[in-house]
Parts: structure tokens; C-alpha cells; sequence
């Protein structure tokens, strides 16, 4: 299994909810949000992969989590309607 790929998954299903619209491409591996700019549609396309280096702060894989990583990635209406709300103020 890849790196992350669980993760990955979950993060992939997020954006799914938050972007009405957006879908899987037929490669599996990609996510296209449909969109309209300057009153043209357009598709974000966007890739998922794990990267190799940390670079948030940490200085290793062993590094100790202080607080557990939640287990359930699901996001509330409200994490939902904050993220659309973003997206319309940025005019995406």
C-alpha cells in the first residue's frame, strides 16, 4: 500500500464534500473541481501524494505527537459551511 494512502483517502473525501461538483478523475489519482473565472469554466486539478520530507516543524517520523491524531476525519456541517465560505471569499 502507498504512503499515506489511507490518509490520502480521507483528505480526498473532504474535498469532495467541501467543492460541490468535483469529482475523481478517470486516473483515480487526481481530483477536478469545476469552477467558473472571469465567467469561464475551468477545472482545478489536484494531486494528492505523501511527501518524503516533513517540513511543518518536525525534524523526523519519531517525532511525539502530543496530542492524538483523530482518528475520524469526517467533517462537521460547520467545518464544511467555514471551508465554503473560504472558497467564496476567495473567490473560487
Amino acid at each position: 500500500m502507498a504512503r499515506g494512502s489511507l490518509v490520502k483517502e480521507n483528505i480526498t473525501k473532504a474535498i469532495l464534500q467541501v467543492f460541490p461538483g468535483a469529482f475523481v478523475d478517470s486516473d483515480g489519482k487526481t481530483i477536478r473541481i469545476p469552477t467558473t473565472a472571469e465567467g469561464e469554466p475551468i477545472e482545478v486539478k489536484v494531486a494528492l501524494t505523501a511527501a518524503k520530507d516533513i517540513i511543518g516543524g518536525q525534524t523526523s517520523l519519531t517525532t511525539t505527537v502530543s496530542q492524538p491524531i483523530p482518528q475520524n476525519t469526517e467533517m462537521t456541517e460547520a467545518e464544511i459551511q467555514e471551508v465554503r465560505s473560504l472558497v467564496e471569499r476567495l473567490g473560487l
